[in-house]
């Protein structure tokens, strides 16, 4: 296989042409593999317009291929499966790019390959982009360019070529394996070859090895000159090969001086499986039957010149999706655990070591996946060792629930727990191996205790279950007797005392330990506070904080019970408190005690108390600005007995002291208020009033009526007082009096409308028009309404008699005149049948009703009003309020006035009636009457007797009648 001189030179270009300008980057081994057809590495490229051309190899379905230049994605390549065969998809790769925008010269090309559970392979080339360029040229270039030593010409190539001098000779080359001269020229991929060359040359040989992989038309020098004629190589892919050496004199400066490159076919043999096994615990499966959650060994028996390589697959029938449960691997075996019943193909794929194959061979076989079910024999509940077997546990013991099953891979173990009074289940422990569970019922009631048991691989809510009655109960706890203690002594007398620290002890006893409640209840507000909540301790401390009678008691239950109470006792106890008592107040100016009530703004006097008490003595100061009425707490309660406070503003004022006992609830026990005038050159108008016969106003006057306005001031050296009204409606004031020492006057108003009523005040030196001024708003009205009050009886007639004397009369006279004056003060025209005892109709019943219904017949009246008490046998009771039938404004005013009465004054309510009184049935107007209660009953008596019953009768009445639509 020698070739001859002559044709060194061509060789040579070639060889250095495909050395420098080719080269391929090896891609790692995988389940994708990437055959470009078109183009191949180092391809020239004279064009302006890139076409891809090739087909992928996968074992499972490509989902993309994107493509690359320089690292640049230059778009997604156009797929088309060809086949599935042998359980790999082949699929052909098109694409069309421009690339008339790329420069002249070496260029990356990438291809990625993704498949759809996002593996992923690459291959890189290299394209040379030469646009434009004679091909001449191109080889010439580079020769030109790539030759090692660039400054040699051909002619001298050739020169030295022909040299004989000094030049080494290469006889011959041989390709062995272990010691074994290949002579076939067939190799292994794999298997490692020894490559040896048999040179000689005056001053020694240099050996330099090579091999051409034709497929790829590349060279790959594999080792560089050396004195070493041998070199170890190992084919890595199958395929036609050169293998060749260069040598050259150790002296040369040439490329070389001979070669020999000699064929070689290299092969790789292909692995063949030859079964597959399933075994469990060393026994082969036969029946193609497996189950859940169990571990089995997946073996295959295989064999290959080059060893073999397993992959081992399996695939679910029912979503016919396949999973890789292990790569390839030596290993001709794995462990492997089903998870999910089913129908199932499970597999081996086999190659041979060296394959570059996604598989030589392979065998899938059918098996069905089952799950065993576990069964339940029995559920005991037992307590301290002992099985319950009555049915009967109790609150706040610990059970032991225990289950017995079986099953072909374990048991799982779940308990549970239903309420019969509310049909409610719980969960109180979920699926675990262990069959025992400590359970302590919390509650008193029928119950169901189950166990649910399933297989340790099944995916069921449960594979068998028992369920047993059991009445849960509970023992009561019983209390011996309550003590309260102080310093250790019980208290036996039932007297304790506010803000001394008690102990209340309880002596109880139950089987499971007793729990301690403990309760107070003040009789005077029928209260109960709970001073401590349910716990073991039998003891509590207890301060009472306010006097008064009350129960100390304590509740007791068993620890587990979940009843308020088993057991209880009350006691009665009488807290009491001494009280503190003020004797005096005083306030001092430099240490002088002021006796006439004057005091001055911006002096510092002293306020002090004198008081006493059992516990001690706690002083809170106040000041009352009686202009404002308003109260200043000048000092919080304290022990100190006396304060300093300088007067800011002149006016009248109640300086007092409240005080009380150190442990004292109450807001105080004594008190003193003493009056201050506080002068100041400036005077002060303290308050204004308007008054009617001596009774203060404060909203509405009426035309015609005299009142009185006065006003209360103070100053250093005197008062001066000025009185104005101001008609609102027409903006204009009307000085009533100029300034003068009287603090009243008399004002009759005589025209309706809003006004305002004020005073002015100044200090009788002041040269200032006022120094202070108060203004009030009223209402001044005409009669619009007008109401006859009628007290019934009078006179020769006493109506009804009480047990002890109080006539009917009496009382009806002063109800009336109060209602008249309520009346007259919410603008009603008020007019009495009579305002005395004395009375103008003669003395016999007939005259003396037709009087009265005279009286209201000739006046316009909107309402009569007859005030009465009632009488019968000294046994029945209550108020009631008549009308006259057909009346319906009548009806409107007794309704309302008897709700109003009963509301107040709190009698049983007789309700509202119709009846035919001649005062009902002769009036013009509406007309009621009313009975304010029983005089002949001993207790109404003294009610209607008293003045405030009479106020509060009066009051009701007066908001019933007001309260009227015809009002």
């Amino acid at each position: 296989m020698k070739n001859k001189k002559y044709y060194l030179v061509p060789k040579i270009i070639s060889i250095f042409f495909m050395l420098f300008l080719f080269s391929i980057k090896a891609q790692a081994v995988s389940n994708i593999s990437i055959n470009l057809k078109t183009p191949t590495d180092q391809n020239i490229i004279n064009s302006s317009e890139l076409n891809i051309d090739g087909e992928i190899k996968s074992i499972l379905k490509l989902k993309s291929v994107y493509l690359y230049i320089d690292n640049e994605n230059i778009g997604q390549a156009t797929l088309s499966e060809l086949e599935f065969k042998e359980n790999t998809y082949k699929t052909r790769l098109k694409y069309t790019k421009d690339i008339s925008s790329l420069k002249n010269g070496i260029h990356n090309l990438r291809i990625l390959a993704i498949d759809e559970q996002s593996n992923k392979e690459e291959k890189e080339i290299n394209i040379n982009i030469k646009k434009n360029q004679e091909k001449l040229e191109t080889d010439k270039n580079i020769i030109q360019n790539n030759l090692v030593d660039t400054t040699v010409k051909m002619g001298s190539i050739e020169k030295a070529l022909t040299t004989v001098s000094n030049e080494a000779k290469l006889e011959k080359v041989e390709v062995s394996y272990n010691g074994n001269v290949i002579t076939n020229g067939e190799i292994g991929v794999g298997k490692s070859y020894v490559i040896k060359g048999y040179g000689n040359s005056e001053n020694g040989v240099l050996y330099q090895f090579w091999v051409k992989d034709l497929s790829t038309n590349s060279w790959t020098m594999i080792r560089d000159y050396g004195e070493s004629n041998s070199f170890n190589y190992t084919p890595t892919k199958a395929g036609k090969y050169l293998i060749g050496i260069h040598v050259k004199d150790k002296y040369s400066k040439e490329n070389l001086d001979d070669f020999i490159y000699e064929n070689y076919t290299v092969t790789v043999s292909k692995a063949k499986l030859e079964k597959v096994e399933v075994s469990y615990n060393g026994n082969v499966i036969t029946n193609g039957e497996i189950g859940v959650g169990k571990s089995y060994i997946i073996k295959g028996y295989g064999n290959s010149a080059n060893g073999v390589l397993y992959q081992f697959w399996v695939k679910d029938l029912s979503t016919n999706s396949w999973t890789m449960i292990r790569d390839y691997g030596e290993a001709n075996s794995m462990t492997y655990t089903p998870q999910k019943s089913g129908k199932y193909l499970i597999g081996i794929h086999v190659k041979d070591k060296y394959s570059k194959e996604n598989l030589d061979n392979f065998i899938y076989e059918n098996y069905t996946v089952t799950v065993s079910k576990a069964k339940l024999e029995k559920v005991e509940v037992s307590y301290n060792g002992n099985v319950v077997t009555n049915g009967e546990i109790e609150v706040g013991k610990n059970y032991d629930i225990k289950g017995y099953g079986n099953s072909a891979n374990e048991v799982l173990y779940q308990f549970w727990v239903k309420d019969l009074s509310t049909n409610s289940w719980t969960m109180i422990r979920d699926y675990g191996e262990t069959n025992i569970f400590n359970y302590t019922p919390a509650k008193a009631g029928k119950y169901l205790i189950g166990i649910h048991v399933k297989d340790k691989y099944s995916k069921e809510n449960l594979d068998d279950f028992i369920y047993e009655n059991y009445d849960v109960s509970i023992s009561k706890a019983k209390l011996e007797k309550v003590e309260v203690s102080y310093n250790g002594n019980v208290v036996t007398n039932g007297e304790i005392g506010v803000g001394k620290s008690y102990v209340i002890k309880g002596y109880g006893n139950s089987e499971n330990g007793v729990l301690y409640q403990f309760w107070v209840k003040d009789l005077s507000t029928n209260s109960w506070t709970m001073i401590r909540d349910y716990g073991e301790t039998n003891i509590f401390n207890y301060t009472p904080a306010k006097a008064g009678k009350y129960l100390i008691g304590i509740h007791v239950k068993d620890k587990y019970s979940k009843e308020n109470l088993d057991d209880f006792i009350y006691e009665n106890y009488d807290v009491s408190i001494s009280k503190a008592k003020l004797e005096k107040l005083e306030v001092s100016y430099n240490g002088n005690v002021v006796t006439n009530g004057e005091i001055e703004v911006g002096k510092n006097y002293t306020i002090k108390g004198y008081g006493n008490s059992k516990n001690g003595m706690l002083y809170q100061f106040w000041v009352k600005d009686l202009y404002t009425n308003s109260w200043t707490m000048i000092k919080d309660y304290g022990e100190e007995n006396s304060i300093n406070w300088k007067p800011t503003i002149g006016g009248k004022y109640l300086i007092g002291i409240h005080v009380k006992d150190k442990y004292s609830i109450d807001t105080l026990d004594d008190h003193i208020y003493e009056n201050y005038t506080i002068l100041s050159d400036n005077a002060r108008l303290e308050k204004l009033e308007v008054k009617l016969d001596g009774n203060l106003i404060s909203n509405n006057l009426n035309v015609g009526k005299t009142y009185t306005i006065e006003g209360s001031a103070t100053s250093k050296n005197g008062m001066l007082y000025q009185f104005w009204v101001k008609d609102l409606s027409i903006n204009s004031w009307i000085m009533l009096r100029d300034y003068g020492e009287s603090n009243n006057i008399t004002y009759t108003p005589t025209k309706s409308g809003q006004y305002l009523i004020g005073v002015h005040v100044k200090d009788k030196n002041s040269k200032e028009s006022l120094d202070d001024f108060k203004y009030n708003q009223y209402s001044i009205i005409g009669y619009n309404k007008t109401v006859i009050v009628d007290a019934g009886h009078g006179g020769y007639d006493s109506g009804a008699v009480g047990p002890t004397g109080v006539k009917e009369k009496d009382v009806t006279l002063k109800v009336a005149l109060k209602l008249g004056k309520i009346l007259e003060n919410n603008g009603v025209n008020v007019i009495y049948t009579r305002t005395s005892d004395n009375v103008s109709w003669p003395s016999n019943e007939s005259q003396d009703l037709a009087a009265r219904v005279a009286i209201a017949n000739s006046n316009n009246t909107d309402l009569y009003v007859s005030i009465h008490a009632n009488s019968f046998n000294g046994s029945a009771n209550g108020t009631e309020t008549y009308y006259y039938s057909g009346s319906a404004k009548g009806k409107e005013a007794a309704e309302a006035v008897q709700k109003e009465l009963v509301n107040a004054i709190g009698l049983y309510d007789r309700g509202t009636k119709t009846a035919g009184y001649y005062v009902l049935k002769n009036t013009i107007s509406p007309s009621i009457l009313v009975e304010l209660g029983f005089i002949d009953n001993r207790n109404e008596e003294i009610l209607l007797n008293s003045d405030w019953f009479q106020e509060k009768c009066a009051e009701a009445i007066a908001k019933g009648i007001l309260s009227t639509s015809f009002m």
